[in-house]
């Protein structure tokens, strides 16, 4: 979203960087699964997961993990080393999160935070890299980035709900563990309903182009089946 607001780069570019993404995200999620396979063996849904159901042994999970991290960051490093920095950064935000002994997801109100800083802060700027518009004026990316990370922390605190059960089994103690499906719930959807209201505010006090409004009919419902799984 970050190179399409402000700037739009070669195809070449944004492809390399975009498919540099996929693969260290991948790398994050295959970590994760490993990381909580036994969890996840509890919970109805993740059950089905490849390492939790055991079609995926948890030492070839490791080396597909790093494998992917390798061939992602190698992409991003020969397009753009400087923005290679927010890929560690990314990296490392994540893996903090699932990995011992940090494990920020079982911090209450912290893992809320990380989620929506790694998934909507934090791509918005490799985005803006992906442009060389890092540059741009603060107040402008932070009117973008500001709503991205409250509609990603909501995410997160719906699938939290969903998997409340299988978290309190293992003792991971999340936001909705810690305080409840009904507070958290409450929360997710002020942090939600803030972030679908403020484009339009934006716009009509002059802060956002109205074209630009068009991102948001497009994306919106694509978060709706995501939301739906978890609710």
């Amino acid at each position: 979203m970050g190179s399409i607001i402000f700037d739009l780069p070669t195809f070449e570019r944004i492809a390399i960087v975009f498919t540099a993404f996929l693969l260290v995200t991948a790398s994050v999620f295959v970590l994760n699964q490993y990381i909580d396979r036994e969890a996840d063996r509890r919970n109805k849904v993740k059950s089905r997961l490849p390492v939790a159901s055991g079609r995926i042994t948890p030492r070839n999970a490791l080396i597909f993990s790093l494998l992917l991290v390798i061939l992602g960051l190698t992409l991003v490093f020969v397009v753009d080393v400087y923005l290679s920095a927010l890929f560690l950064i990314y990296l490392g935000l994540w893996t903090a999160y699932s990995t011992p002994p940090f494990r920020l997801k079982a911090l209450p109100v912290v893992d809320l935070v990380v989620s929506g800083l790694g998934a909507g802060f934090l791509p918005f700027f490799m985005g803006l890299g992906v442009t060389q518009h890092l540059s741009t004026d603060v107040s402008s990316i932070m009117l973008v980035a500001v709503p991205l990370t409250l509609i990603h922390s909501g995410g997160h605190i719906i699938q939290a709900v969903g998997d409340y059960e299988a978290d309190s089994k293992t003792g991971i103690n999340t936001s909705a563990v810690k305080y409840g499906k009904k507070k958290t719930v409450i929360v997710a959807g002020l942090m939600i309903l803030t972030a679908v209201l403020s484009p339009f505010v934006y716009s009509a006090f002059g802060l956002l182009a109205y074209r630009h409004l068009l991102l948001f009919f497009i994306l919106f419902p694509l978060s709706i089946p995501v939301a739906m799984r978890y609710a």
